[in-house]
C-alpha cells in the first residue's frame, strides 16, 4: 500500500512540474537581469537601423530596462521584452518596447497608441507614414 501511495505521489508531483515552475524553460517567465538570453535580445535590438538613427537624433545615452524587462509569452511563443530609453539627466524617457523571440528570429514592437505587439514591418510602415505628414 505504501508503495502505491508513494508512486501516486511521485506521478502527481511530476505532472505538476510539467505545467509549473519545474518546467521553467517552457513557462516564459524568466527575469532579464543577468540573463544570457536577454543579452542576445538586446543585441538584436542594437542591430536595428532604427535604433542607430534614433540614438543619433539626440545627445543622451541609450539605456535598456534590464531591471524591468522579462521573458513573456506572446502569440504562443517566448519573447524577451527589451525597453529602450534615452537616459536624460532628469528622467529616463521611454522610446520603444521591443519583443524579441527567444530564438532571436522575430522582433515585435509595442504599438505606442494601442499597447499591442505589432510586427517590425508594420511598425516601420507606421513610422514611414508619420514622416510623410
Amino acid at each position: 500500500m505504501k508503495i502505491h501511495i508513494r508512486m501516486l505521489a511521485t506521478m502527481l508531483f511530476c505532472m505538476g512540474c510539467i505545467g509549473s515552475a519545474c518546467g521553467a524553460a517552457t513557462s516564459c517567465h524568466a527575469d532579464a537581469l543577468d540573463s544570457a538570453g536577454y543579452a542576445r535580445a538586446i543585441q538584436a535590438v542594437r542591430d536595428l537601423p532604427e535604433l542607430a538613427q534614433w540614438s543619433r537624433s539626440h545627445r543622451f545615452p541609450v539605456a535598456f530596462g534590464e531591471s524591468m524587462d522579462k521573458q513573456l509569452r506572446l502569440r504562443g511563443r517566448c519573447y524577451w521584452s527589451v525597453s529602450v530609453y534615452a537616459n536624460r539627466p532628469e528622467r529616463m524617457e521611454l522610446w520603444q518596447i521591443f519583443y524579441v523571440e527567444a530564438n532571436g528570429k522575430r522582433v515585435l514592437v509595442q504599438d505606442p497608441v494601442s499597447g499591442v505587439a505589432i510586427s517590425l514591418e508594420q511598425w516601420r510602415s507606421q513610422a514611414d507614414k508619420s514622416r510623410m505628414v
